[in-house]
């Protein structure tokens, strides 16, 4: 299986047009499970460069977010080395998680399957977070068009990418093992927190007068 930059633009249309015969196409290409890590690190290597580009020319603002009781949590916006190192441990966690949960449900994927159905989805998404990142700093509105129809690629893409490579025949089921595996990778990125005190370290404060008042 080539990735370079033309037969990864093919595997992008594949994917939009037909997910199901893309994830099966990969499947058959029997990867290496040390390709499919390749893959997630180079995947999770562009999105820091991308948010690096975007941290550069539209500044890092820190994310605000607004209490039930009228107070505000501030996060600072992690660098585009911590983005990169994010998007990589949660692209290997959600890989195995996929892998386990799919497993106790039956499924009948091996974990190589599963890492490269969800590594050269992820690569597919690089592909769509760089037209988003060009369009953003071009036409924004399309930017965020982009943001929209990327979740929709993703989130259809791996139905389909579960369903294959855990021979369900069930889009239910691989919505279920979807679903279970975020929530497993969210209990277990919580407790990493706890334990580890590395995450983001929110300042509290007082919203401005105005949104008290309509709370």
């Amino acid at each position: 299986m080539e990735l370079s930059a033309a037969s990864l633009w093919e595997w992008t249309k594949l994917f939009v047009r037909d997910p199901r015969l893309a994830s099966s196409l990969v499947k058959e290409a029997n990867l290496a499970l040390e390709v499919s890590v390749l893959m997630i690190v180079l995947a999770g290597v562009v999105s820091g460069v991308t948010t690096g580009i975007l941290q550069a020319v539209m500044g890092n603002p820190p994310i605000v977010l607004l209490l039930a009781d009228g107070q505000t949590a501030t996060f600072e916006q992690g660098g585009p080395l911590t983005q990169g190192v994010t998007a990589v441990c949660l692209g290997l966690a959600l890989g195995y998680a996929l892998f386990k949960v799919g497993r106790w449900m039956g499924g009948q994927g091996s974990l190589a399957d599963i890492m490269a159905v969800t590594a050269v989805l992820q690569m597919i998404m690089t592909v769509i977070v760089v037209a988003r990142t060009i369009a953003i700093l071009v036409l924004p509105l399309v930017g965020l068009l982009l943001i929209v129809f990327g979740m929709y690629v993703f989130f259809r893409g791996l139905g389909h990418a579960v369903n294959v490579g855990h021979e369900f025949d069930s889009m239910g089921k691989s919505a279920g093992v979807i679903v279970m595996s975020f929530f497993a990778v969210l209990i277990a990125t919580f407790f990493f927190v706890s334990l580890t005190g590395i995450g983001p370290d929110p300042v509290m404060g007082l919203a401005p007068e105005g949104v008290q008042n309509d709370i």
